[in-house]
């Protein structure tokens, strides 16, 4: 049995991940951690942070309270939040019967990146909405969380990028190295699960590094029960499988997280960044 996590907080995408998670534990049994994380960055600085400020409603910078009782009651006010939040999940009819699927939720106080980068070696997937609920106050291409886990986690991360949407294909970039060999074993088991069918997107121009390509890809393909095409393409990788899930809405992309980059704390791969900059379609990264 799978043991997938997912960091909820309240966001839509965060929801969309959640909803995923359900859609993935139906088919391929497992237990989903649901888990909100007052983030503890917010309590340093209780008085002077206006988010802060404004989430104890003292109204004014001018309001003054005792550092250490701010400190605690911004923490009460976060957990309690927190708490909110997980007891109206069972509003989602998928999880208002755990017969149906089994999940656990908690509340912890840590800073989210740093706690989630730390636990994923615990889990099979984590499933995290691209942006959190703070997308509105930080610029870049994706929330600081989702990608600090990216780069510093260790299991495969599956991306919500839109709000859900069942998935009912895989398409997969595969070029015979380690991650896109993970990635295919595991949509290989996906779709043998799930009954849906797999989609591979060889990129290249060498005629003999593609045939060898679409050989391992065959071998891998042999030890599951679901449908498989292989389509061979002279454009950039990302360009293909971005065009593939434009023609075939309700797709799941499966990506390497990294190329061959040795400082790969550094270097997102060039696919994956792409990839996640402009897909419509729900992403997961095998790193």
């Amino acid at each position: 049995m799978k043991h997938y996590l997912v960091p909820y907080d309240g966001s839509d995408l965060s929801e969309a991940a959640l909803k995923y998670a359900i859609q993935f534990a139906g088919s391929v049994p497992g237990v989903i951690d649901i888990v909100y994380i007052a983030d503890e960055r917010a309590l340093a600085n209780p008085v002077f942070d206006l988010t802060i400020l404004a989430l104890q409603g003292l109204g004014t910078v001018g309001d003054f309270i005792p550092r250490e009782k701010a400190r605690l009651e911004l923490r009460a006010k976060l957990v309690a939040h927190g708490e909110e939040l997980l007891e109206d999940l069972v509003k989602i009819p998928e999880l208002s019967d755990q017969e149906k699927v089994k999940f656990s939720t908690r509340v912890e106080v840590d800073n989210p990146p740093k706690y989630l980068s730390d636990i994923s070696e615990n889990y099979d997937v984590l499933f995290l909405g691209l942006w959190g609920e703070m997308h509105k106050f930080k610029a870049g291409l994706w929330g600081g969380t989702s990608e600090a886990v990216i780069r510093r986690g260790v299991s495969p991360i599956f991306l919500a990028t839109r709000e859900f949407s069942p998935f009912s294909r895989i398409i997969i970039g595969f070029d015979n190295r380690p991650r896109s060999r993970q990635a295919l074993a595991w949509a290989g088991m996906i779709g043998e699960s799930m009954k849906i069918p797999v989609t591979l997107i060889v990129a290249g121009s060498d005629e003999k590094w593609v045939k060898g390509v679409v050989a391992e890809a065959h071998e891998i393909n042999n030890s599951y029960d679901t449908s498989f095409t292989i389509r061979t393409i002279e454009k950039r990788a990302a360009r293909g499988i971005l065009d593939e899930s434009k023609e075939n809405p309700g797709s799941l992309i499966c990506v390497g997280a990294f190329g061959d980059q040795p400082i790969r704390e550094l270097f997102l791969g060039s696919v994956a960044e792409e990839v996640l900059r402009h897909s419509e379609s729900p992403v997961m990264l095998f790193k």
